[in-house]
């Protein structure tokens, strides 16, 4: 379970820190590219780190050029934790980035702590997977996801014995097709919470369907092999929905809220869950009653799962509605460029706004300017 995260140097946040509440829901907030992505970013990055070395997790899109704010030689994500209930064991992870002033050239640093250990590694080819327990546990299985609507809906297969819905929302109709046969009653709970949040869908179904995928092929040509791509047509599966307007109806002709909330409900009801996971814009496409019904659904799953901590950001009042006020954390960068950051729990007038509004309209009325004010006061 994350307690705190802190961003220096990272993109905007020059210097960030959240400090996460027990509820284990947390919405980020604020203006267009204050900084909520870049938060998700960092902590998706470290958790990659568990299993995959520098040179993998930063290759050239993520590069410490991109990632570490202009103008800085060192930038660092720092996040504390602990992982158990009955006896919790506190651990740190984290990692840096510093720049060589002579050879112009970036080196990385990955460190760990727990109350029995510690350590570092320094080389691009290292992972954090030598971390001592219990940071593999509390990291390893996290999912990052910006679902985009039409790779969710679109026809897929999948060779993995165990399919999962991947960060853009690809392979969701075989993840869909193996918690049907191999966990039906994941599958059960998967479609009535789906139907909590869409009152119009009656049942999910899948369909077999074609599947044009692209394959490395190798040919000799006097006596070299010579790699080229084959496209093939096979045999996968498709999404179709009962609704009250028809069956069978395929997730290309769905709503895009309906599609996205499915592939979203799949990834937390997977029998293999994750322990984090950080969501971008969880709004797209749901009406506001639905984004209510959405986080009264995330409750009812961490209640089941007392490992799960969810990080979402967001741009609606009526999904922080249903949030607490510490669970909110505001970010503004308006006033010095760089991102500020504050939970709404530490506004000024907090106490008075409990008593008459709701955290919706707290945070509407308020927005970001007094970050500033309660920062410099």
């Amino acid at each position: 379970m994350l307690e705190t995260v802190e961003l220096k140097n990272f993109k905007g946040h020059q210097c960030t820190r959240l400090n996460l509440d027990q509820s284990r829901l947390h919405a980020l907030v604020g203006q267009n590219s204050a900084g909520k992505t870049s938060i998700l970013q960092g902590l998706h990055y470290l958790t990659r780190l568990v299993d995959a070395p520098f040179k993998s997790v930063f290759g050239y899109h993520n590069s410490p050029d991109f990632i570490t704010t202009i103008g800085q030689n060192k930038g660092s994500v720092i996040v504390n934790g602990f992982w158990g209930y009955r006896s919790p064991r506190k651990w740190q992870a984290g990692y840096q980035f510093e720049k060589n002033r002579e050879s112009l050239q970036w080196w990385p640093t990955g460190f760990w702590k727990t109350d029995q250990d510690s350590g570092e590694i320094t080389n691009w080819s290292d992972s954090l997977s030598i971390a001592e327990s219990p940071i593999p546990q509390a990291l390893r299985f996290a999912v990052y996801l910006k679902l985009v609507a039409t790779n969710l809906a679109r026809a897929d297969y999948s060779e993995a014995v165990t399919p999962r819905v991947e960060f853009d929302g690809s392979g969701l109709a075989p993840t869909l097709d193996y918690l049907r046969d191999e966990a039906p009653d994941q599958f059960q709970n998967l479609q009535e919470m789906l139907q909590k949040v869409v009152p119009s869908v009656q049942r999910i179904g899948i369909r077999r369907a074609k599947v044009q995928v692209n394959r490395q092929r190798l040919i000799e040509v006097n006596g070299q092999s010579i790699p080229y791509e084959e496209r093939q047509e096979i045999a996968g599966q498709e999404v179709v929905l009962d609704m009250h307007t028809g069956e069978r109806i395929p997730a290309h002709a769905i709503s895009e809220g309906t599609i996205l909330t499915l592939g979203l409900l799949t990834v937390l009801m997977n029998p293999r869950k994750p322990n984090l996971v950080l969501l971008d814009d969880i709004e797209q496409g749901l009406h506001p009653k639905a984004q209510r019904e959405l986080m009264t659904v995330f409750k009812e799953i961490i209640k089941d799962n007392q490992n799960l901590q969810i990080i979402f950001s967001t741009h609606s009042p009526y999904i922080v509605d249903e949030l607490t006020t510490s669970q909110v954390h505001v970010l503004s960068n308006r006033q010095s460029g760089f991102t500020n950051c504050k939970r709404l729990d530490e506004h000024p007038d907090v106490e008075w706004a409990q008593q008459t509004l709701t955290t919706g309209e707290f945070w509407d009325a308020e927005g970001e300017d007094w970050i500033m004010g309660a920062i410099n006061g």
